[in-house]
């Protein structure tokens, strides 16, 4: 929630003629980020060898910005340097003890031995609580070879998250002056607690992922793939479908999706084929699974959601003997009115207006958790960086005849 905070007050001010989201709020954000730095069961001589490493790092950025005056190239070092801190992250944490972890490794085994993943047994993480696999086909598909490959699908967030700040460079390479988009690539890389998620294997960095390859294609004109990568992007979590009448309203992305109808929904079959395959798990597990406080209200729960930054829990602070069916049914009207207005923003970018949307949906339900306002802080980052100031076009100098 911090990182949202942050980039909040570098946003534009009204009357502003450019973005305050400088080198020194990226700065700020990559010497924060080091002290949150490693994950929550990595080893300790994993945990000081990579925050002494990463802080090392940081400060040869700022040298080379404020004494070098950029002297030096970064981006071939960002890239690099995020994928040895990954790595080491990964092995100096072979084995944390998280649900989405194990379920994720399991789940390739699942699969290597033709089982369905919705109706599959899967060892507990937690005493008295069952893991099922609640994410949508889409997510173990992209994430079991890395796991069969490299027996860890960690390192699938590794290879995306090097993917994005690629595809990052390739945006903004003609927009942003170099050194400003390298350190602002560092910091995408490097955001306070990405090392955390890293650990955890939450699927958010990999599905922003897929959202930027739809948008480079979409701003390459190639409508065709921008669109195929669109439908990916809603093919890892079900809660994603929140923000798709962002795009079906929207004249010009919905012309696109009804050209191109066929590529959109191709990717959708795969879900359709799991849900024939045995409704009930398949409905139980990613639909009603997302309910299950109304559902299941005296149901254990691995994750307590009584901490969590969300109306909900405000909510209780004054009514703790609120049925939990009625408090849902408050923070789904909030949500819709927020929805609405959002929606009716015409003035802003549809990244921005993700943005929003996702933190509606976290603050006013239960997805209120560490990852989704992570992923929605990827989401602010991205829409910051497309309200940065154009490069100046220097102009060419006409020699005149004597």
């Amino acid at each position: 929630m911090s990182l949202i905070f942050i980039f909040f007050i570098c946003d534009k001010k009204p009357g502003r003629g450019r973005s305050f989201f400088t080198i020194e709020v990226c700065f700020v954000l990559l010497f924060y980020a080091n002290f949150f730095y490693g994950g929550l069961y990595q080893n300790n001589a994993g945990l000081f060898a990579g925050t002494v490493f990463f802080f090392a790092f940081v400060t040869l950025l700022f040298i080379n910005h404020y004494v070098l005056k950029n002297k030096i190239r970064l981006f071939p070092y960002i890239l690099p340097v995020y994928f040895l801190m990954g790595v080491w992250t990964v092995w100096t944490s072979p084995k944390p003890f998280v649900d989405t972890f194990d379920v994720f490794t399991q789940v390739a085994q699942k699969l290597a031995s033709f089982q369905n993943p919705y109706s599959a047994a899967f060892i507990r993480t937690y005493p008295g609580i069952d893991n099922h696999f609640h994410y949508l086909p889409f997510s173990f598909i992209i994430t079991f070879p890395f796991t069969a490959l490299l027996g860890d699908p960690r390192y699938s967030i590794i290879f995306f998250n090097l993917l994005s700040a690629i595809i990052l460079k390739i945006i903004f390479d003609d927009k942003i002056e170099r050194a400003h988009l390298s350190i602002l690539l560092a910091t995408f890389l490097f955001l306070p607690r990405s090392f955390y998620m890293l650990e955890h294997m939450y699927l958010d960095p990999i599905i922003f992922s897929f959202f930027l390859l739809f948008y480079f294609f979409y701003r390459r004109r190639i409508y065709r793939l921008s669109i195929f990568f669109l439908a990916l992007f809603f093919s890892f979590k079900q809660n994603l479908f929140v923000i798709l009448p962002l795009f079906i309203l929207d004249k010009t992305f919905r012309t696109l999706i009804m050209k191109h109808l066929f590529v959109f929904t191709a990717p959708f079959l795969l879900i359709i084929f799991f849900l024939l395959l045995n409704p009930a798990s398949f409905l139980l597990n990613t639909f009603f699974g997302m309910f299950g406080a109304v559902f299941y209200p005296h149901a254990v729960r691995s994750t307590p959601t009584d901490t969590a930054l969300s109306f909900q829990v405000f909510i209780r602070q004054f009514a703790s003997s609120i049925k939990t069916v009625y408090l849902y049914g408050i923070s789904s009207l909030f949500l819709l009115v927020a929805g609405f207005k959002i929606l009716l923003l015409n003035r802003s970018h549809v990244v921005h207006k993700i943005f929003l949307m996702l933190f509606a949906l976290g603050y006013f339900m239960h997805l209120s958790f560490f990852n989704h306002y992570y992923f929605t802080a990827l989401f602010y980052f991205f829409s910051l960086m497309l309200q940065h100031p154009p490069l100046k076009k220097i102009p060419k100098t006409v020699s005149q005849s004597p």
